[in-house]
């Protein structure tokens, strides 16, 4: 792993938050022929769901509630076990009962998902080269009903010694993965937490023989059953990535060695969107509710695309000795090209049912089509200067050329310097001390850009220049129609710079069984490129620019102990902290705030000139000067401010690490946990788990009126605002929680503390002896069990879900974090278990 200058001048801009390198295996682990089998098996259970109330069923009214059959909302009665009917009857009369109790199917609708994966292969290594092949089958069915997802891949890789002086090394990969999915993950798993508690929603899988299950049958008159959109809205998509490269590295002399390498990657998808097409019965379009009078008239989109990236490197590599002094120089120069195709079709309004062909269709297809093609050049150089092997100084430069730029912007150099110092090889006092072991001072500066512009798709080619696509609705009576896109661009973007600065130690104590580490931090940001929403009287949508400055301070220690290590067991004790301090210290001109990703364009994510970075901001509780919400001396209910406030900043300013690693003989324990806090997060869902009466906290008050907590209200006689005890809401069920703007449209409701302890990891491995194995014709086996994303413990407040979901406002906007709602799958657990075999 590569951090900051690093990476950047290695590996260009597109590392300028860092790289992580992959190193493949070449060959066999030893002289000789080796074969690897390998099997795992992962399932995968949904966990830390919203706390749903499981005490009420359908309802809607305030004040006196009854039950109503066909109902979402649940402010009915208190659950008492009786039978009642669900839904209205069907057309020939039947109809549905069931016990008016909690079910627990909310929970159970999500299946338990699994993965099989199997890897074989195969080795050889000797003194003129190695040689590796492996081959991958992997099948993998979902939480949700229907999904399925399978990956076939094959690698093979090696290195060969051409001569004494040159070596030539490969790689060549192919995958493919297969998607078969449900498009309509949000509805689903909203419908899932809408629906009643007494409501049996196992029982409505098999939507087309269950008539009760089919969508004229169904019994709730807001929401389709989950089965039927989960299967009716489907997603498939094939990819097949070919990957490749070939390096030769030549050294004529001692003191001189090149190295060029070229490698490309190519990624071919086709996909096909669907929804099935459904009628209602004139009988079904008639009853309660408003869903089932609108047929759903399917649809189906076909497309293909293809990307294709060329990396080309060639390095220059020098050393020599001065007396105490070594050099090293490195020389790079880099080419990358990517390039994007792509086209696409869609129709609305199937003829035939179950037919998804584009001619199926009275109407006419719409379609699309995109070519993207930018290209980076960069140049660079490194110079390592060591001293006496303790004193280390390393200069680095890049300079880039990147084509998705202004001709005048597109050329930026960055560089970067590290200066370490291991003391205990330089001071001859701090040798003797038998519980120092090493000791290491270093420092570093850089200065880092990036040119954070489009996506992985369009790598931001073209996107500084107005765009015209074709408008909804054309060609129209023969005529052409084009619109601009909907994002506007500053003109002459620059890349973003980050100048960053460290200082810190590496030390080992007591014969390396104390390892510590500390980082001091600071880095800033200038014209950082974001996206900011704006009003569509302009034209557009969204406006993106060089905004302000950022900056972020902190400190990063790693602490390793060993206070067990004997020739059976070994214990090793590990542990990380980070504080982390990130600020926006300008915007823009004539900007003190902008808007990063938002709901409905209000609540979100901002950065606002002076705060932490980014805030969390929404209408608040009308409050008086001690905090207290204000409530209404008569109906006792709140009220939201008139304009959005500061709820709380969004990333954690405390990051805390634990692991263990517990050895006996061939047996190892390991596991993993974290605590994070500073941050808070906004629960989009939550207004509609109040509203439908769902959520748990419809259900703190018994459903009966109650005082809002450090609540106040005016009074007229001291000309104060006085300490709220007796004034209850006037409701405490449908009438309370299903308002808007004293409860729903109030964002601080949903706003939560974001903190939580978390055991990410845990593993059982072991390792069979020689003394099982003997001389048979396995040379190894190894069996395990693991698990992630195990236990997790938040605030008491926080009734929603994992703090680390988190949909960006649904719009994939990687700044807009600390917002969540449903737009994807809850959170999983994974327990699963392996085994190895090496022959």
């Amino acid at each position: 792993m590569l951090n900051g200058s690093s990476a950047a001048a290695l590996y260009g801009s597109q590392a300028s938050n860092g790289a992580l390198i992959i190193k493949t295996k070449k060959g066999a682990s030893s002289d000789g022929f080796e074969v690897v089998v390998e099997n795992t098996t992962t399932f995968e259970d949904i966990v830390f769901l919203p706390q749903m109330q499981k005490r009420f069923g359908s309802g809607y009214a305030a004040f006196y509630p009854y039950y109503v059959a066909y109902e979402n909302q649940q402010y009915g009665p208190a659950f008492d076990g009786s039978t009642v009917l669900i839904g209205d009857p069907l057309e020939d009369g039947s109809t549905q009962t069931g016990a008016y109790s909690w079910t627990g199917d909310k929970d159970k609708f999500w299946e338990t998902g699994a993965t099989n994966m199997t890897n074989i292969s195969i080795g050889s290594k000797d003194e003129k080269g190695s040689f590796r092949f492996s081959g991958q089958y992997l099948g993998s069915s979902g939480t949700v009903a229907f999904d399925k997802y399978n990956r076939a891949s094959a690698r093979l890789n090696g290195t060969r010694k051409v001569h004494d002086n040159l070596d030539v090394s490969y790689t060549a990969y192919y995958a493919q993965n297969r998607y078969d999915i449900t498009s309509a993950n949000a509805t689903i798993y909203d419908n899932v937490l809408q629906s009643p508690g007494h409501i049996n929603l196992l029982g409505y899988k098999d939507w087309r023989n269950n008539p009760f299950a089919n969508p004229n049958g169904y019994y709730n008159a807001y929401y389709n059953n989950p089965y039927f959109v989960a299967e009716n809205n489907r997603a498939n998509t094939r990819n097949d990535y070919l990957m490749g490269n070939v390096q030769l590295d030549f050294k004529p002399l001692e003191w001189l060695d090149f190295m060029g390498r070229v490698g490309m990657t190519t990624q071919n998808q086709s996909f096909k969107n669907t929804v099935g097409k459904f009628n209602y019965t004139p009988y079904a379009a008639g009853l309660h509710g408003a869903y089932k009078s609108q047929n759903i008239a399917g649809s189906v989109s076909d497309g293909f695309n293809y990307t294709t990236n060329i990396v080309s490197d060639f390095t220059a590599h020098a050393t020599h000795t001065e007396g105490d002094f070594k050099f090293d120089y490195t020389a790079l120069f880099q080419y990358v090209q990517n390039q994007n195709s792509g086209l696409g079709a869609s129709v609305n309004g199937l003829v035939l049912d179950d037919l998804y062909n584009l001619g199926n269709s009275l109407n006419p297809p719409s379609a699309s089509q995109s070519q993207y093609l930018s290209r980076i050049f960069g140049l660079a150089g490194k110079v390592d200067v060591a001293y006496k092997n303790y004193l280390f100084l390393s200069l680095t430069g890049r300079n880039d050329w990147v084509s998705i730029l202004d001709p005048e912007n597109r050329s930026f150099f960055y560089p970067g310097a590290t200066l370490s110092f291991v003391a205990t090889d330089a001071i001859e006092s701090l040798q003797g001390l038998e519980y120092l072991n090493f000791l290491k001072l270093r420092t570093s500066w850089s200065k880092v850009g990036q040119v954070n512009v489009g996506n992985f798709s369009n790598f931001g080619a073209y996107s500084l220049l107005p765009t015209f696509s074709q408008g909804a609705g054309f060609p129209y009576n023969g005529m052409g129609g084009f619109t601009l896109g909907n994002q506007v661009i500053q003109q002459g973007l620059k890349p973003e710079m980050t100048r960053s600065f460290e200082i810190g130690f590496e030390s080992a104590w007591w014969n390396n069984r104390v390892s510590a580490d500390l980082t001091y931090f600071s880095n800033r940001t200038t014209d950082n490129t974001v996206p900011t929403n704006i009003s569509w009287a302009t034209g557009y949508s969204s406006y993106l620019l060089n905004a302000g400055v950022t900056s972020g301070k902190g400190v990063e220690t790693r602490l390793s102990i060993s206070p067990i290590r004997t020739t059976d067991w070994d214990l090793t004790l590990g542990g990380n902290f980070t504080y982390i301090d990130n600020r926006v210290e300008e915007v823009a001109e004539g900007l003190e705030e902008l808007a990063l990703g938002t709901y409905g364009g209000t609540t979100g994510s901002y950065a606002i000139a002076g705060e932490k970075f980014p805030i969390l901001k929404g209408y608040g509780y009308q409050r008086d000067d001690q905090g207290r919400i204000i409530v209404d001396k008569i109906t006792g209910y709140p009220s939201q401010t008139e304009g959005l406030i500061n709820l709380g900043p969004a990333l954690p300013t405390h990051t805390l690490g634990l692991n263990m690693t517990l050895s006996y003989k061939d047996l190892t324990f390991y596991t993993s946990a974290e605590y994070r806090t500073g941050n808070y997060i906004f629960n989009n869902g939550g207004g509609s788990f109040d509203f439908s009466g769902a959520g748990i906290n419809t259900v703190s008050y018994d459903r009966e009126r109650f005082v809002i907590p450090n609540s106040s209200y005016w009074d007229e006689a001291t000309g104060t605002y006085v300490a709220n005890t007796n004034v209850t809401v006037r409701d405490g069920g449908a009438d309370y929680w299903t308002m808007g703007p004293q409860r729903t449209d109030i964002d601080e409701t949903y706003i939560t503390s974001a903190a939580f302890w978390k055991i990410r990891e845990m593993s059982l491995s072991y390792n069979l002896p020689k003394s099982i194995l003997g001389n048979s014709v396995v040379k190894a086996a190894r069996i395990s069990a693991q698990g992630r994303n195990l236990f997790l413990w938040t605030p008491s407040t926080n009734v929603y879900t994992d703090p680390e979901y988190s949909d960006g406002n649904g719009a994939a906007n990687g700044n807009a974090i600390g917002l969540t709602g449903l737009g994807q799958t809850p959170p999983s657990r994974y327990l699963g278990f392996s085994v190895s075999l090496t022959f």
